[in-house]
């Protein structure tokens, strides 16, 4: 657990995708949801939506949303906390060769405030979620006119110039 100043007053905004397609994906997001309650505040969620795989081929879709939320963790330590989540829920490790692979739960950093960051252990903004309907769905509902800022552009635009054609649905069980 992260040592956190208690009359620390920065706060940091940030968005994560969530997302499972393993066991009880639901129940999944939610265990998660609630562990990040330890070290964060989770200020607006989005609905659930299921969605295809994305970038491989599997039988099982995923549940995944976007959150925002308030920390007073650095974006290292944060990261730091969101694969100890991953690992205490039963995440494995992947393969070195897979690149995307089934998994009980996914947390991914997609902003955190207006830095940019790319080295080898992070790179925010998400380097990918321009190319992802299953995560500009969910952050559209949540903050359309966020700026993204390594583009400049609106989450709204980035979502109407998306060229993925994977299927997105929301989750109505």
């Amino acid at each position: 657990m992260p040592k956190v100043n208690e009359n620390y007053s920065m706060q940091y905004t940030c968005y994560i995708s969530i997302g499972s397609n393993l066991g009880d994906r639901v129940i999944n997001c939610e265990k998660a949801m609630k562990k990040l309650e330890s070290f964060a505040t989770i200020l607006s969620t989005s609905s659930f939506y299921e969605t295809e795989p994305w970038g491989y081929e599997d039988n099982q879709h995923y549940i995944n949303a976007v959150l925002k939320l308030e920390t007073p963790l650095s974006s290292y330590d944060f990261l730091y906390e969101l694969k100890m989540i991953e690992i205490s829920m039963g995440r494995l490790k992947k393969q070195r060769e897979v690149v995307y692979e089934s998994r009980i739960i996914d947390l991914d950093i997609l902003f955190f405030d207006d830095i940019i960051i790319h080295n080898e252990k992070l790179i925010i903004p998400h380097p990918k979620l321009h190319d992802r309907q299953y995560v500009l769905i969910p952050f559209v509902e949540i903050e359309p006119n966020f700026i993204c800022p390594s583009t400049n552009k609106r989450i709204i635009d980035l979502f109407r110039q998306c060229k993925d054609l994977s299927r997105v649905f929301l989750y109505t069980h």
